[in-house]
Formats: structure tokens, C-alpha cells, sequence
């Protein structure tokens, strides 16, 4: 799709936790390391599934958004890293999964007339997230830990971590109490307070809505890990897609949402 660039964006598309580089993470098919061997899928299926999901988020943007103009932010940890001597990677530099994020990652830049980049966390991305901006043509071409974004008159605060929460049922509590948190913070410093705060981090989507204030936490694009298996052995990793439309709504209000969500096949289940 051809960038639109003739007037501004009522469209912000989020997306973070790729983790390209991780074995269970968001690959391209016939990537490359640094000396230009390939790395491909091979049999592993997690990655592909991955794929699938990742083109087939695409297609669903550009039907939500059709020709109109939209922004994209990627909220942190695009990368796997290098850490804990983890045998769970692809490649051995984390330059290799920086290419791979931006493989990725290009054709939504393409298509954004405006691109933010938020650091993650220090693991997974070391200080490459300002690499990533700088190859796909992200703003100021420098990632930063926060962005705070106005379109159409809504402040939007975007940064990537959150607490984690192992109970499912409590997530909108958590949800609601960083809502509330940052809003008092922002007052008592005197600050903007935003409508908009976006997070990431958890691994596990969902949007709470109090009607005046909108938190949203975007789906990771990775299977659990030897770790995750150890600290949340029941979580199920559900990759999404957020798109927040201001489309219709006026100047300053809260945007509609559509949360685009992949849910992984069911594993097998072995008879006896």
C-alpha cells in the first residue's frame, strides 16, 4: 500500500513484544545472519504460525483503514536479544534480530505517515531500538522510553512496561489501577494528563475503558519460552494487533477500538 501523506492521521496502529530472534518468536521466512547464511522456518511451527498470523494482520489493517492515513507505534521489545545465555535463539547477534524486526516490521512503516519506536526492556533490546528507528524511517529516528502523541486533540502516553499479573481474571483490576495511577501522577506533577495510555510488556492484550480514559495493552507475538514455562506455564500467548479510529469522533474524544486478536491452535492431546 502507498503512503497517504496529504493530511493527518485519525488512525494510531500498535503493535509491540515481536521478539524476533527468539525460536518461538516472529521470524520473516529466509532470513539471514550476518555472514548471509539463511535462517528459515524449518519444522518449526510456532514460527510459521506466527507468520501467518502477521500477514494476515496486515490485510485486516488495511481493511479497517482503507485509503485513509494512519500512524504506527511500535511499543517495545521488537527484538529477542542476547541474555541469560539463552540457547533460545536463532542467531547469535542481536544485529541479526534487529534486520529481522525490520524485514518485519517495513511494510507497516511503509504504509504510516508518521512511525514511533519505544524502548523495551534491557535484555531483549540492549540500545538497538534506535538502529530499528533509523532503518525503517521511524520519527526523529531515535527510539525513546515514552511517547506522548496527540491526534485529533487525544493525548496519548505510550511506554512499554507494566506490572505482569499471573491471575487472568484480575487483569482489568490492573488495568484500571495504572489507568487511575498515571492519571493522579501526571496531575500532581502538573503534567498534561493523557486519554490514551498504551502498554505492552505482559504478553497478554486487553483494553479497559472507564469512559472518559483508555488503557490498552497489546498481544505478544511469542510463545512461551523455557523461562515463561517456568513463571507462567499457564498463560496462552494470543498475537495482537490495536487499532485505535478517531474517524467520525470528535476533536478530542476517545477512539474506537479494534483489537485484532490470533488465537494459536489447541495443543494435541496425547491418548492413553
Amino acid at each position: 500500500m502507498a503512503k497517504k501523506r496529504t493530511a493527518r492521521p485519525q488512525l494510531l496502529v500498535v503493535v509491540s513484544d515481536l521478539h524476533c530472534g527468539s525460536t518461538v518468536g516472529l521470524m520473516p521466512p529466509d532470513s539471514e545472519n550476518m555472514a548471509g547464511n539463511t535462517l528459515a522456518f524449518g519444522s518449526n511451527h510456532h514460527q510459521r504460525w506466527l507468520w501467518e498470523c502477521w500477514q494476515d494482520a496486515q490485510k485486516q489493517v488495511a481493511k479497517i483503514a482503507g485509503n485513509d492515513p494512519l500512524a504506527l507505534l511500535i511499543n517495545g521489545d521488537a527484538t529477542e536479544g542476547i541474555h541469560h545465555r539463552s540457547p533460545e535463539v536463532v542467531a547469535s547477534l542481536i544485529e541479526t534480530h534487529c534486520a529481522m524486526a525490520a524485514t518485519a516490521l517495513r511494510p507497516w512503516a511503509d504504509r504510516a505517515v508518521a512511525t514511533f519506536v519505544t524502548k523495551g526492556t534491557e535484555c531483549h533490546t540492549h540500545d538497538i531500538e534506535s538502529y530499528l528507528a533509523s532503518l525503517i524511517g521511524a520519527q526523529d529516528g531515535k527510539a525513546r522510553e515514552k511517547w506522548l502523541i496527540d491526534i485529533h486533540g487525544c493525548l496519548i502516553d505510550a511506554t512499554h512496561h507494566i506490572g505482569a499479573t499471573s491471575r487472568a481474571y484480575l487483569e482489568a483490576s490492573a488495568m484500571s489501577i495504572v489507568l487511575g495511577n498515571a492519571r493522579l501522577n501526571s496531575i500532581r506533577a502538573g503534567h498534561p494528563s493523557a486519554q490514551v495510555y498504551l502498554r505492552a510488556h505482559r504478553h497478554c492484550g486487553g483494553v479497559f475503558s472507564d469512559g472518559s480514559g483508555l488503557l490498552a495493552i497489546t498481544g505478544g507475538w511469542q510463545f512461551l519460552t523455557r523461562h515463561g514455562h517456568k513463571v507462567v506455564p499457564d498463560a496462552i500467548p494470543r498475537p495482537s494487533v490495536l487499532v485505535l479510529d478517531w474517524r467520525g469522533k470528535p476533536e478530542g474524544s476517545l477512539p474506537i477500538h479494534h483489537h485484532i486478536f490470533f488465537n494459536p491452535p489447541a495443543p494435541k492431546v496425547t491418548k492413553v
